[in-house]
């Protein structure tokens, strides 16, 4: 059996906001929020403080390993297990380390038993990518299996504010309120659904896959938002299948 990390490892994991011995993935500087402007034809006075830098958002790995194995009958894997944190201040980034940690680190401690143990590996990687739009930071970690299924944690953050940008506030960006969403994510999923699976006879099973897939609690309770990098609002949700899974995720852009 694996031994846990120590105390102190893991403490400074869940709630160290600088420090990281890993080098940034991302780093974000505010430009001007909240900054007084001087226009050109006028002098300040010798008096003025100049005005305060935005500090920075740095977005690194709290855990990073990385390479390759191969158990003990002989198959072999190169594997990535990274968790991000988000080194800024206040107490909507330590709550969101903690919650990536508690999230994500579940799946890499499997790999490393199985490593330990020279099983298959079942988890592949554990990664993320980060997406930015002027201030808005979008973590998207993903979760990789050796047979095929992947599950997915976003996070949304604010650079200007260091606040987390929650659902309602993700959407008021696009000018949507919740029902607004709903229509479009049910519309997106549909015209999916249909496309994906025209060839499939359309059935009592068919009419049920497609029925789960477009029921609103698809889209409310496991269904994950961000902002790629074109500036697109994106859902992650489930796709009832037909075959393997009961359900696999898709990401759909929905702008």
């Amino acid at each position: 059996m694996k031994k846990s990390l120590p105390l102190l490892l893991l403490l400074a994991l869940l709630f160290c906001a600088c420090g990281s011995a890993n080098p940034p993935t991302a780093v974000v500087t505010p430009t001007g929020a909240g900054t007084p402007t001087t226009p050109a034809e006028t002098t300040p006075e010798p008096s003025q403080a100049p005005a305060a830098t935005p500090e920075p958002v740095i977005i690194y790995d709290a855990y990073n390993n990385s390479g390759s194995y191969s158990d003990s009958i002989g198959n072999h894997w190169d594997y990535v297990l990274r968790i991000p944190a988000i080194q800024a201040p206040g107490t909507d980034a330590t709550r969101l380390n903690q919650e990536l940690y508690t999230v994500l680190y579940p799946h890499v401690k499997d790999a490393l038993d199985a490593m330990e143990g020279l099983y298959s590996l079942g988890i592949c990687n554990v990664d993320y990518t980060v997406h930015i739009n002027g201030s808005l930071i979008s973590i998207l970690c993903e979760v990789d299996t050796d047979w095929g299924f992947e599950s997915y944690y976003a996070v949304n953050f604010d650079a200007e504010s260091k606040t987390e940008v929650d659902r309602a506030a993700l959407l008021a960006r696009f000018g949507m309120d919740e029902e607004e969403f709903l229509s479009l994510a049910a519309s997106a999923a549909e015209a999916y659904f249909t496309q994906s699976f025209a060839n499939i006879p359309h059935d009592a099973f068919w009419q049920d896959r497609h029925d789960r897939s477009l029921a609103t609690e698809n889209f409310t309770d496991d269904c994950q938002l961000y902002v790629n990098d074109g500036g697109q609002l994106c859902m992650i949700v489930k796709l009832y299948s037909f075959a393997g899974a009961d359900y696999y995720y898709h990401e759909y852009p929905l702008t």
